[in-house]
């Protein structure tokens, strides 16, 4: 089992008593490629708005390419920056991981960060990181919600791909729903895509014409087409991000959010301090990875004492005193 690594702090090598760090101008170069549009309001925005916020802050000089979802676009690219001497390449998606694995074997003095699932861990390299984040409590969390919901009897299910790590965020809220009110049924769909809106949106009125009052979905740019549908047919959703299109604040009862600059200013301290490489690190609720949003009544029934009930279970969920099954099974 993978454990989570506190995100956020630096390491440091320590030589003959001395803190010993690796010069490297201030800022330091990094490339940021995200395989979607990064004003999606999901996946994709959280990267930009996380590195921005350290462009900002004077850590990095940032360069943002988008749509890096091809390899056979990607990798020329990386391997331009490679050649360039960027600081970091940071590939934010699994679609980037081959790529950059493959380029960082030639060019061992950059930095390179890959994202994708708990396998990523034994591939990385001495100069390349790998995130990914707990799927299976994003999917809890969402789950948990759901079930304190009063008079669901059906909820629609919503993804993407169907890829392992999505079917454990799907495996997780079927667990917190289940917790919450056992006797409510689902109805589950993966549309192959994470940003297909338009397909996410005929399943979800599919699914709503089959009686589903909410509808939660797993998350990226299928959101806004989930909310669409929603607010267009009178229905409810838990998962969707950011604003899509103005529905969230109609609809959405919550969603689980990631934060992505716990882990990217890690990579900055630690490249500094010369302890980058070979590290997995784990987005979740203990290092703040993943953030709940404030609840949003938007109509539902919920308990007075709902938020209450939502905090002790992140407190338990940090803490580790509450530990969820394996999801990925």
């Amino acid at each position: 089992m993978i454990s989570l690594r506190t995100l956020g702090l630096a390491a440091a090598l320590t030589v003959s008593g001395l803190f010993a760090s690796t010069a490297f101008a201030d800022p330091l170069k990094v490339v940021l490629l995200v395989p979607g549009h990064a004003n999606d309001g999901s996946f994709n925005q959280v990267a930009r708005e996380a590195a921005e916020k350290l462009q900002k802050e004077g850590d990095i000089k940032l360069e943002l390419r988008e749509a890096m979802a091809d390899p056979s676009q990607s990798e020329p690219v990386i391997r331009q920056y490679a050649a360039m001497g960027y600081d970091l390449i940071i590939g934010h998606g699994i679609e980037l991981s081959e790529p950059i694995l493959k380029i960082a074997k030639d060019y061992p003095k950059v930095h390179f960060a890959a994202s994708g699932g708990p396998d990523l861990a034994d591939r990385l390299l001495p100069n390349a990181d790998g995130w990914t984040y707990d799927f299976g409590q994003q999917g809890y969390l969402g789950g948990f919600i759901a079930g304190k919901i009063a008079g669901l009897e059906t909820v629609g299910m919503v993804g993407g791909p169907e890829l392992a790590f999505v079917k454990a965020s799907h495996n997780g809220f079927k667990q917190g729903l289940k917790e919450g009110n056992p006797a409510a049924k689902t109805i589950e769909t993966y549309t192959g895509s994470f940003d297909d809106a338009q397909k996410a949106a005929e399943v979800t009125r599919g699914m709503i014409a089959q009686g589903a009052k909410l509808v939660w979905t797993s998350g990226d740019g299928i959101g806004n087409g989930v909310a669409a549908a929603a607010a267009q047919d009178g229905a409810l959703t838990i998962g969707v991000t950011g604003e899509a299109g103005g529905n969230a604040a109609k609809v959405n009862v919550a969603s689980i959010v990631l934060d992505m600059y716990p882990t990217y200013k890690t990579y900055i301290d630690d490249i500094k301090a010369g302890s980058f490489g070979k590290k997995f690190l784990v987005s979740g609720i203990a290092n703040r990875g993943l953030v709940m949003t404030s609840i949003n009544t938007v109509g539902a029934k919920l308990p007075d004492d709902l938020n209450k009930q939502v905090d002790a279970l992140v407190a338990d969920l940090a803490s580790g005193k509450l530990k969820l099954p394996n999801f990925f099974q």
